[in-house]
């Protein structure tokens, strides 16, 4: 039997250079217009996706990647098709039909991968921060739904796609938008958690790290700088850094802590300890 196993080190350098060709897109996406800006979005969801499917592949093997990448992408198309024809969980709103690619029932076959692109790290960080399923659900669906404070004004804004409200359109986002954000990645994360066991990875997780800590500060940048060609958002700007920094600051900090005690010394940990014995030990 030949052997099918596709090199571990080979597909992570393809991962870099996949969120490398993420963050180059983004920038010259600010930077363009038109039809070239349409191509600069697709390029940079398309990349992204790669991203956190080379990276699951190689940290958890070709069976989660396949189970995940089912989940995301037909739960969210399934969504999303219900969305834009009946107004639920969302609200009322369109897609342009022309702009990102074919679409399906009036949906993108791109706006899944656009799902599926976030999902995989906000898994993996919201496991960083818990073990509990009853944590780790309402962590990953608020940072996908916080998230969704910097997404959605962006792309309305571009002419992506535009709501309706009692039939007219409108650049005004509703906030069942953002309801409909958690309630619909809490039942993806709840449908994962079932159906997904996986082993404890030795990979690095840097390259989805670093891609979720670009969106985060990347559009806060891009929002709250008041010169072209950025943004001059700066309500969205400050909302979406607060919302996503719920989960992502602690995240953060847990991370910074955990490098700092892999540096720290043995000896020198003991003696620590030592020092504030008396305080940390209670008596019985």
């Amino acid at each position: 039997m030949p052997n099918l196993k596709l090199p571990t080190n080979r597909l992570l350098v393809v991962a870099i250079v996949a969120a490398g060709t993420t963050v180059l897109a983004n920038i010259l996406w600010a930077l363009a217009s038109g039809g070239a800006r349409d191509a600069l979005t697709i390029t940079g969801v398309l990349a992204f996706a790669a991203a956190s499917g080379l990276h699951a592949y190689v940290a958890y093997g070709r069976e989660f990647l396949v189970k995940f990448l089912m989940i995301a992408l037909l739960a969210t198309l399934v969504i999303e098709v219900l969305g834009v024809a009946t107004g639920f969980p969302f609200g009322t709103y369109e897609y342009d039909p022309e702009r990102l690619g074919i679409s399906v029932l009036g949906v993108p076959l791109l706006i899944p991968f656009a799902w599926f692109m976030m999902l995989y790290p906000s898994w993996l960080i919201s496991r960083d921060l818990f073990k509990s399923r009853l944590l780790t659900i309402p962590t990953a669906a608020l940072l996908m739904s916080t998230w969704d404070l910097y997404l959605d004004p962006q792309m309305v804004n571009e002419g992506y796609w535009v709501w309706f409200v009692d039939g007219i359109a409108t650049k005004d986002i509703p906030l069942t938008n953002f309801l409909g954000w958690f309630l619909s990645t809490a039942l993806i994360f709840t449908l994962l958690s079932v159906a997904l066991k996986p082993k404890q990875s030795e990979i690095s997780n840097a390259t989805p790290y670093a891609l979720v800590l670009w969106v985060w500060l990347g559009s806060f940048l891009v929002n709250i700088v008041p010169v072209s060609p950025f943004f001059n958002q700066p309500v969205v700007a400050i909302t979406g850094f607060i919302g996503m920094g719920i989960v992502l600051i602690p995240w953060s900090w847990m991370l910074w802590q955990r490098r700092v005690a892999s540096r720290t010394p043995l000896k020198r940990r003991v003696q620590w300890r030592r020092c504030f014995a008396p305080i940390l030990v209670r008596p019985r």
